[in-house]
Parts: structure tokens; sequence; C-alpha cells
């Protein structure tokens, strides 16, 4: 069991080495990735071969994932990104959170729990234009600065691309 401390509170969290555990397939490709030197934009050649790859309305999980890592070893995502938007979370301000009071963390899970529980049924429904849907959900209900936060920097420029290759 490993510790963490937040606001000088002990969080406990087990391990893989406590508990086995079969990592999701995201993970297991997530792994495998190698990030790219950080830039904002693809070339209209990238851009076309991933039009060519992936088209957004029917996308497999797998291609999903795959897409996912392309952007990620182009160095558009950041690995932590790209899992963050692939599962749904909202960032936090972790300078905020007071452990001792009912808010704090657990509204905030409350929230993405529900958020998380539709988004397997979002995704299959509307494919990767709901990853939109999300982002101004996560901006609604985020306390951290979206203007300057790294996740809402790399999610703008990952819908961007969405909206490039679905043209």
């Amino acid at each position: 069991m490993t510790i963490r401390m937040i606001n000088g509170f002990p969080i406990y969290a087990v391990t893989r080495a406590e508990v086995p555990c079969q990592p999701s397939y995201f993970q297991q490709q997530a792994e495998t990735w190698v990030e790219g030197s950080r830039r904002d934009t693809l070339s209209e050649e990238e851009i076309e071969a991933l039009k060519q790859k992936y088209h957004s309305s029917n996308l497999s999980k797998k291609d999903t994932v795959a897409l996912f890592g392309e952007l990620v070893e182009a160095g558009i995502l950041s690995t932590s990104t790209a899992r963050d938007i692939y599962c749904g979370a909202v960032p936090l301000d972790t300078s905020k959170i007071d452990p001792t009071k009912p808010q704090g963390v657990l509204t905030r899970c409350g929230q993405a729990a529900e958020a998380f529980g539709g988004l397997g049924t979002m995704l299959g429904v509307g494919g990767l234009a709901s990853y939109g849907n999300l982002y101004e959900y996560a901006k609604k209900t985020t306390d951290v600065d979206v203007e300057n936060s790294r996740y809402f920097q790399e999610y703008r420029q990952f819908l961007n691309i969405l909206e490039q290759i679905s043209a």
C-alpha cells in the first residue's frame, strides 16, 4: 500500500504489487507509447494520413485507442492527458481540496462518476464527436483555470484534429 499526501493529509492507495490486476486495453497500449516532442499542430500530410486511417463516425475501441497513441507519439497529447480524455476525467485543483470537509474530492468524484457511467454509451452513439460534449462538461465542472491548464490546451488541440480528420 502506498501513501500519498494531499495538503498534509495521508491518502492510502493499493498498488499492483498488493492486488494483482489486469490493466485495461487502453493502459496496456499506453505503456508502449513514446511521447513525441511537444507541438501544437500536425502537418497537412499527417492529417491526410489520419483521415485515411480513422473514420470518426464509426471507430472501434481499438481504433480510438490507436488514434490516441498516434497523437501522443506525434507530440500533440501527453500520455496522461490522453488517458484523462479517454476516461472522461475532469482535472481538479488539488490545492483547494480539504479532505476534512464533505465537499472537495467527494463532490467532484460524484459528478465525474455520473458522467463516466454514460461515457461508453455516449461515445457509442455519437462517435468521436462526443468528446466535444465531454470537453464542455469538463470546462463547466472543473475548478482549474481552463485557459492556462495543459489538459484543456491539449484537449482543444485534440478536438481540432478530430474536426480536421472528420471533414
